[in-house]
């Protein structure tokens, strides 16, 4: 009897889910939080964060160090436009514009 599993189907079924549910009910909760230039801005913000973080922290096994970065930069950019932004919008912005960079897709 062979007990291997993989579990590879089962994160990416889950990774869908989660994509579903954030872009279904996450990201316009926090939309209607701020105006849409400003999410705007924030979305670009992550989007150039994540893309210097990438750069900055090369190598395997720095997920970490790279959303540190990130998170630090979105919201040193929110502080100097005047914008209040919480850690989940933060965290929000950061998954999409790693996924809209296509970093969550996996080549095997």
């Amino acid at each position: 009897m062979n007990t291997n599993i993989d579990i590879t189907q089962i994160i990416v079924a889950l990774i869908g889910v989660l994509g579903v549910v954030i872009t279904t009910y996450v990201i316009p909760y926090l939309k209607s939080k701020t105006s849409t230039t400003q999410w705007s801005n924030i979305l670009n913000w992550a989007k150039a964060g994540v893309q210097c973080a990438e750069i900055l922290y090369a190598g395997v096994g720095r997920g970490e160090e790279k959303k540190a970065y990130v998170e630090k930069y979105i919201q040193d950019m929110c502080n100097k436009a005047g914008i209040k932004i919480d850690a989940d919008s933060v965290t929000v912005a950061i998954e999409n514009a790693w996924k809209g960079l296509g970093l969550d897709v996996k080549v095997v």
